[in-house]
């Protein structure tokens, strides 16, 4: 997951992105089903994504800025 992380972060910044962002589910017990398809917290963070908003206690808002690695 961390590879198609960083080739969405690279085909962003190839178009000019200045940042991307992502919803991922932080688990915290066993996903079942569909409960993890926009991906876990911890996956985010290897991918260099960093929390800017929590909507709901297992739900993020996380941010790519080009230009953080």
């Amino acid at each position: 997951m961390v590879k198609l992380l960083r080739a969405a972060v690279e085909y962003a910044r190839g178009h000019a992105a200045t940042m991307l962002d992502g919803y991922p589910f932080e688990a915290t017990k066993p996903l079942y089903g569909y409960s993890g398809y926009t991906g876990v917290v911890s996956t985010f963070r290897r991918a260099g994504f960093v929390e800017v908003a929590r909507p709901k206690e297992n739900w993020l808002i996380m941010r790519h800025y080009m230009g953080s690695e």
